[in-house]
């Protein structure tokens, strides 16, 4: 599906080109693979499109979806949708640092493994072992993830949610058993 749709875009120039989508997982993915490529991409969401039809209707019926969306986008001037491509590749260099420090740690005995500049300073600075060294740098990275996850929280999963918030996973577990409702 996503190839067809990038050859009937292989006709267009991608900076003249607006493109609109309904937001779900999917668009969220495709939006972000277009905009890498130039296209312009605009995501509203199914209730936006019904709730404009509803107070603006056409005067003559449009005939497809497609014209529907045509004019809200003409008429409505949504945001432009932004590439989480930045966003996820920053994240994707702090696992990789944070797998690096884990792997040091367990693999205390291997020499073969250079550590980085930081890892060096520390070791020197404080007389200690390469081990020992990414162990204290470990908070600090966990640290700029989940800073770098509350300033994006479209990246997160439930699995990223579950390793670097447990907290409030277990904070929403005891509400739910309390059997407190509070208000919103």
């Amino acid at each position: 599906m996503i190839e067809e749709i990038y050859q009937w875009l292989d006709q267009y120039e991608p900076n003249r080109i607006h493109i609109c989508l309904i937001e779900n997982e999917t668009a969220e993915v495709l939006s972000d693979e277009l905009i890498d490529s130039g296209f312009r991409v605009h995501q509203i969401t199914m209730h936006q499109l019904l709730s404009w039809f509803a107070a603006e209707p056409p005067a003559t019926p449009d005939g497809t979806p497609m014209r529907a969306m045509l004019r809200f986008l003409e008429e409505e001037h949504p945001r432009e949708y932004e590439s989480r491509t930045p966003q996820t590749e920053a994240l994707m260099e702090m696992f990789d640092e944070l797998d690096a420090l884990e792997e040091m740690i367990d693999d205390a005995d291997d020499e073969d493994w250079l550590p980085a500049d930081l890892l060096r300073a520390m070791m020197k600075k404080h007389k200690i072992t390469a081990s020992a060294a990414a162990q204290r740098l470990l908070p600090d990275v966990n640290e700029r993830i989940r800073e770098h996850l509350m300033q994006y929280p479209e990246l997160m999963t439930p699995e990223i949610l579950q390793d670097f918030f447990p907290e409030l996973i277990e904070a929403l577990e005891r509400r739910q058993w309390a059997g407190t409702v509070y208000p919103r």
